[in-house]
């Protein structure tokens, strides 16, 4: 079996659960044992390319192939990725299998799902585990062989609630939406919110800044990909006890306030993120 090696994801801070990512190579043009695959258009109009001919993939602004590599026995594989150039998800991947015959390729693998964290090839057989939307689901394994794709949801096994002290202060400087991917941190906020609002929740903080500290206090405020100032959210947990606040705000509507989500010091240390 041949690996790529993953790598620490740019950025990463200390003291979170933040995985490595495939590092992606943007190249417009790379070379195979079976020929060339490249980029070709302009503007925003670009196709990809096996050697003199197009791809059956679709047109769109950017495409790059990020990842190669020479598998086992007769097969090259390539990691292709085309976007439409905004700062949206919207795009996806394609794994490409090269050998004599010519070129097939996967069903697309939606970049809105979740990143992409290592990349494993045998014969015949390539393998990706991909992070996902949804917070109970720990990884997620596709696999393809040419025929043959699948995709198998790894859940996270339950634990016991996490306590004060340093499991809060684990989070700082952590993206707030990762605090909920955590079995423990999901059993301490269920003494006040169902998993559907935890879900909730996790996906209003999905564009955030971030995780601090305010006082005795750890912090997340953020909102939901393309409904900022819409769809808003924000989460506590105290240092010196683990009590949680919550709150998930939407335009025109009440409040949904969770545990402590009206203690005043809670209130003031997020009232700036939820605007």
């Amino acid at each position: 079996m041949t690996r790529l090696s993953m790598i620490a994801l740019a950025g990463a801070l200390l003291a979170t659960p933040t995985q490595a990512e495939i590092p992606f190579a943007y190249e417009e043009a790379l070379s195979t044992r079976y020929g060339e695959i490249h980029v070709v258009g302009q503007g925003f109009e670009f196709n990809l390319w096996h050697n003199q001919e197009p791809l059956p993939l679709p047109q769109d602004a950017r495409w790059w192939a990020q990842w190669s590599a020479e598998g086992e026995g007769a097969y090259d594989w390539v990691l292709a990725a085309h976007h439409h150039g905004g700062n949206a998800c919207g795009g996806g991947y394609y794994l490409l299998r090269l050998d004599a015959d010519g070129v097939d390729q996967s069903p697309e693998i939606s970049d809105c799902d979740g990143r992409l964290l290592d990349i494993r090839t045998g014969d015949g057989w390539i393998e990706l585990d991909r992070k996902d939307r949804d917070i109970r689901v720990s990884l997620v394994t596709i696999r393809w062989q040419g025929a043959n794709y699948s995709e198998t949801f790894h859940y996270a096994p339950p634990a016991p609630p996490a306590g004060a002290g340093a499991d809060v202060t684990r989070w700082i400087g952590v993206h707030g939406f990762e605090i909920l991917q955590d079995a423990s941190e999901r059993a301490r906020f269920a003494t006040v919110m169902a998993p559907a609002e935890m879900q909730d929740l996790a996906m209003r903080l999905s564009v955030g800044s971030g995780v601090r500290q305010e006082g005795d206090w750890v912090v997340a405020t953020g909102c939901m990909a393309h409904s900022c100032g819409l769809e808003m959210g924000a989460l506590g947990i105290r240092i010196s006890d683990g009590a949680v606040a919550a709150i998930i705000r939407s335009q025109g509507l009440d409040d949904r306030v969770y545990g402590l989500g009206d203690d005043r010091t809670f209130r003031n240390a997020v009232a700036e993120g939820l605007q």
